[in-house]
């Protein structure tokens, strides 16, 4: 049985991966919808719709760089994790191009008279929620949003923790200045004296001191 299901598992992936990719229409799926970049940008906001029925989640593209004459001057590809529902669009962010030179998108009001240039945006690839199946067997859709562990939950317990131990061990500094001045209230000493002594040393060696040194029978006899 346990192999059964792990067949139909696979099968149901397999047939979903490889309809998906055949389905993949890289140039339609996602299309940019705007670009924003001054000349004093350092960075630029691109706008891409998903024109998919499906959530998108992981995104490849290529950015080229022309010239106004259509030149090519540079490109670069970019990868990003982001949520783009079906028929939304979503703005990125991506490194101004040409910012030590004050260049600007040509579409980006500038009166300056800075140097312009155009943008080409080229889908590479990208990734969309995939089908997964139950314990029997049978496929369906998800949100792997649902299932995604929080990136902070990590920080959050090593940040209590970190707390904790702080607190333990203001707990204990506190307690051992406390069992300084029992104990030189004990045998007849300063406290005062005994427990500025141990703010300027430690209050461990005061206390092995006050065991060493003993009682002040002196004092008690004078009182």
């Amino acid at each position: 049985m346990t192999t059964k299901k792990l067949f139909i598992t696979l099968l149901c992936m397999f047939s979903f991966v490889s309809v998906f990719a055949e389905n993949k229409d890289l140039k339609n799926d996602v299309t940019m919808v705007s670009y924003e970049q001054s000349w004093f940008d350092y960075e630029g906001r691109m706008a891409l719709k998903n024109n998919t029925s499906m959530d998108i989640n992981h995104i490849v593209f290529q950015i080229t760089y022309l010239d106004m004459s259509d030149n090519e001057l540079d490109y670069e590809v970019f990868e990003r994790r982001v949520n783009i529902a079906p028929g939304k669009t979503k703005i990125l962010s991506i490194p101004a191009n040409r910012h030590l030179r004050n260049y600007h998108y040509y579409k980006t009001k500038d009166d300056k008279g800075h140097p312009t240039f155009k943008i080409e945006f080229q889908l590479k690839d990208y990734d969309v929620e995939k089908e997964v199946a139950d314990d029997s067997g049978d496929c369906y859709e998800t949100d792997k949003r649902h299932y995604t562990k929080n990136p902070f939950l990590f920080d959050n317990s090593f940040t209590i923790l970190v707390i904790i131990v702080i607190l333990i061990f203001i707990g204990v500094c506190v307690g051992l200045y406390v069992i300084v001045a029992v104990m030189a209230k004990k045998r007849n000493r300063n406290v005062a004296a005994w427990v500025l002594l141990s703010l300027i040393a430690t209050p461990l060696l005061m206390i092995i001191i006050l065991l060493v040194i003993g009682k002040d029978n002196h004092t008690e006899r004078l009182q």
